[in-house]
């Protein structure tokens, strides 16, 4: 393979071969894509992505099957437009449809019977080949992109960087990451999600990392993990693929720490607010200065509201450091930070001060934010708009109901639900004194807040990503604007 970026075609094909994943290869030329032994030599890919629509120059088609849409369709446009294709074998009735389909002579594609474990080969075969890349993992229930974008922007002032971007942590995210790693890299820092026990093994197995993150585990896609207990196994398993001299970074307050700490076969570096080897404050600031971090007695500006974001930002200084990066360096990069869309943005909309953090929601997440939405400075009222949180499996009406009592406890004076599913936290909220109102939909929403609040009020939005919660920011913006 290249010391570079892109991965030579003939050394993807014997890799898939060398794993039983290779059932062919076609390549372009004047008769259209036709069967070959071995793609022409001198020819690569450089990075891979799911969607023929956004296709970067010298990107590798990955044409999956999925519950709506096949991939496959696009696979002959994609090849004519000059992308090497990976998609399955062939398996229907009559000719493949690709055989003979245009495409110049130097594109091709690889066939596999399984072609999401061909992803995670290749992706391997390229991670394998970065010796020079610092990796870093984060998992964790709550505020893995938010660590992850932490520890960006962190380990920028100290060298290149990449990381993940949008919601690519899961089977098929992970490996598109890696492929897209050039080697000219310093770090490399990898968010991991996971819906079972098992998930994050496989994706760190992959990654390998050097310094691995556990930001906490609560009670989450209850309904493949279980059990907290469940849950705390499976984002233990980050730390069995630490090397014996890499180093963990785990949350001293977080249930499932001593179970992590007697796991880790490598150094630990534990923090907490109220135990651990580093320890942390938080100090909210006024309207025109940001909170502060004090973390061993110094301080770092928080550039996100909340104090949950200072939990967030200590681990993430803790693991830069552990990567390598020199304080100073730390701090150069996170002058500069720039969160993920939807996650922690505050907004102002029709004179109200709006905390966007519709990206996703669980019932640690979502009381956090409640938290984060009362620490806001502003005198108007605070206002919860939520939708619901999925995944809990079968005490999700309960789970509901008692975040919604939560989310009260916090000191939030008025709540909109949205959506049936939702409801829960009305009843909740409800029963803990406050005042809940129920609509149907983000468009019925943005109707009622438009008569219910007022410019100065803070309004927190957020919910799970089928929610949808952030369509309502638009609607909002034309109701209140």
């Amino acid at each position: 393979m290249e010391t570079g970026r892109g991965m030579l075609l003939t050394e993807a094909a014997t890799t898939l071969a060398g794993a039983g994943l290779l059932d062919g290869v076609l390549q372009g030329g004047a008769a259209g894509l036709a069967p070959v032994a071995q793609p022409a030599p001198g020819t690569c890919f450089a990075g891979a992505s799911l969607d023929s629509r956004g296709l970067s120059r010298g990107q590798l088609f990955v044409a999956l099957r999925g519950e709506n849409v096949d991939g496959r369709q696009y696979a002959p446009g994609a090849a004519a437009a000059g992308h090497w294709v990976l998609t399955r074998a062939w398996d229907g009735d009559g000719p493949d449809p690709l055989t003979g389909a245009p495409a110049p002579a130097t594109v091709g594609v690889l066939l596999s019977r399984d072609p999401d474990a061909a992803l995670a080969v290749l992706a391997a075969a390229h991670r394998a080949r970065l010796t020079q890349v610092r990796v870093v993992g984060v998992t964790g229930t709550n505020g893995k992109t938010t660590t992850k974008d932490f520890l960006r922007a962190a380990l920028s002032g100290a060298g290149p960087v990449d990381a993940t971007t949008g919601n690519l942590n899961n089977r098929l995210g992970v490996p598109l990451t890696l492929l897209g790693l050039g080697g000219d890299l310093a770090y490399a820092v990898i968010e991991m999600g996971a819906s079972a026990v098992g998930d994050i093994a496989r994706l760190a197995a992959l990654a390998r990392p050097h310094v691995g993150i556990i930001t906490n585990a609560s009670p989450a896609h209850l309904a493949e993990f279980g059990s907290l207990d469940g849950i705390i196994q499976g984002k233990g398993e980050m730390l069995d693929a630490l090397p014996p001299d890499g180093t963990a970074v785990l949350n001293a307050d977080s249930p499932g720490f001593d179970r992590w700490l007697a796991r880790a076969r490598c150094r630990v570096v534990s923090v907490g607010k109220g135990a651990g080897d580093h320890r942390w404050t938080w100090r909210s600031g006024g309207p025109d200065e940001p909170s502060e971090l004090v973390l061993d007695g110094q301080s770092w500006p928080v550039p996100l509201p909340g104090e949950h974001n200072g939990a967030n930002l200590a681990a993430a200084v803790l693991a830069a450091r552990a990567a390598g990066a020199a304080d100073g360096a730390i701090a150069r990069g996170l002058s500069g930070f720039q969160g993920s869309p939807h996650r922690a943005v505050l907004l102002r909309i029709g004179g109200r001060t709006v905390l966007d953090d519709a990206y996703n929601a669980n019932p640690g997440s979502m009381a956090a934010a409640a938290r984060a939405l009362m620490a806001l400075p502003g005198g108007g009222r605070t206002v919860a708009v939520l939708g619901k949180m999925a995944e809990l499996g079968p005490d999700a009406e309960d789970i509901h109901r008692q975040t919604g009592m939560r989310v009260r406890e916090a000191g939030v004076e008025m709540l909109v639900v949205v959506g049936e599913n939702a409801r829960g936290l009305r009843e909740g909220f409800d029963a803990a004194g406050g005042v809940g109102h129920y609509c149907a939909s983000v468009e019925e929403a943005a109707v009622l807040l438009a008569e219910i609040t007022a410019p100065g009020d803070r309004l927190l939005v957020k919910g799970s990503r089928s929610a949808g919660m952030e369509r309502l920011l638009g609607l909002l913006e034309a109701s209140c604007g």
